[in-house]
């Protein structure tokens, strides 16, 4: 919820991975050590959690054989990958340990001589296991790098209830929450019975996927610029608390078809959460080399999202860049204003998504 908050601050659209972020980071979490280890624990949510150091890659590992059990009626997949330097010289612990609790592997490339090349093959294998939905994530890499780990998060679901073609039609949405805002969008329609609650200032829907697992929990303001007052009003367990508030019943629902994308370096923002020594000359990361030199250039995060009447797709990818320095009525949900939306199992409250549409 930090690192929305800190995102949140640009008053745009935003779509990203909170477990995409995670896998790319807890990897190298996994190799950090000293006071850079002690700051990723703090950013990441696990001194919060009280998850032990040691626990970390077995809280990764149940997390990877479960996403690997998923039913057939969605899709959804966590793959990770690290590309290294040849003839840089990883710990054979570290790379048992990508291996059994990420399922990474390391494949070896040549940034210094063909940094073109290796950027082709970051590039194809985040296009491959986002089913084509990110094609590029990478524009170029520094010669000095020695070190890429990969996150793709990959989903496709259908909804539960299918909204119906002939009941989408053209209808305002009103950008930034603005009257002079409003613009025609694609509006579809459907009066189904759903996970609802009003909240008092704000009213929340969930919209399951076909399996029951996942669904789309989507807060609506009731003011039409209420946005940014529903942002400062979550908590970290917002979650948790609107299951206790949820009622299912028939709701009238009226939601745009959209498609987001977002793509951004998040440095300067793990960094405002107070995530700085990974940057800097001097990181520790003893797990995963011997060379004093290692820190992270860059934290790059590419998501896309499609939801249209049959349900959503949605993909994401991380890159992490090391080199060396030097109530009983129907109610209505109208969604033709700012929101929020969150992709999340139900069982487990893992948000796998987190967007935030300012304007269509």
């Amino acid at each position: 919820l930090r690192l929305y908050q800190e995102l949140a601050k640009e008053k745009k659209n935003m779509f990203y991975s909170p477990l995409s972020l995670s896998s790319a980071l807890s990897m190298l979490f996994c190799g950090a050590s000293g006071s850079t280890a002690s700051e990723m624990r703090q950013v990441l949510g696990f001194e919060i959690a009280k998850i032990a150091d040691d626990k970390v890659k077995v809280c990764f590992q149940l997390l990877m054989s479960t996403l690997e059990k998923v039913p057939e009626s969605y899709t959804l997949s966590n793959a990770n990958v690290v590309f290294g330097q040849k003839g840089f010289s990883i710990k054979e612990d570290f790379k048992s340990l990508l291996s059994e609790s990420f399922k990474a592997m390391i494949l070896e490339v040549d940034f210094q001589n063909e940094s073109g090349k290796a950027v082709q093959q970051a590039n194809d294998w985040v296009k491959e296991k986002t089913n084509g939905m990110i094609p590029q994530l990478l524009d170029s890499l520094d010669p000095s790098t020695v070190m890429v780990l990969l996150n793709a998060v990959y989903f496709k679901g259908f909804w539960m209830h299918r909204f119906n073609e002939h009941s989408t039609f053209q209808q305002n949405f009103y950008n930034k929450g603005l009257e002079d805002g409003a613009k025609m969008v694609q509006m579809m329609h459907q009066k189904e019975s759903f996970p609802f609650a009003d909240c008092g200032t704000y009213k929340a829907l969930q919209l399951p996927y076909k399996g029951k697992e996942i669904a789309m929990l989507i807060l609506l303001p009731n003011e039409r610029n209420g946005l940014e007052d529903l942002e400062r009003s979550l908590s970290s367990d917002f979650i948790k608390q609107l299951q206790t508030k949820m009622r299912t019943q028939d709701v009238n629902v009226t939601l745009p078809k959209f498609r987001l994308e977002y793509s951004k370096s998040m440095k300067a923002d793990f960094q405002s959460l107070g995530m700085n020594a990974v940057f800097c000359p001097g990181a520790n990361f003893d797990g995963i080399t011997d060379s004093r030199n290692l820190l992270v250039s860059e934290i790059v995060h590419k998501a896309v999202i499609e939801v249209n009447e049959e349900g959503s797709e949605a993909a994401a990818a991380t890159a992490v860049v090391m080199m060396l320095c030097s109530l009983r009525f129907d109610p209505d949900f109208i969604v033709d204003h700012p929101f929020l939306f969150f992709i999340y199992n139900t069982k487990t409250n893992l948000i796998l998504f987190t967007g935030r549409v300012d304007e269509l």
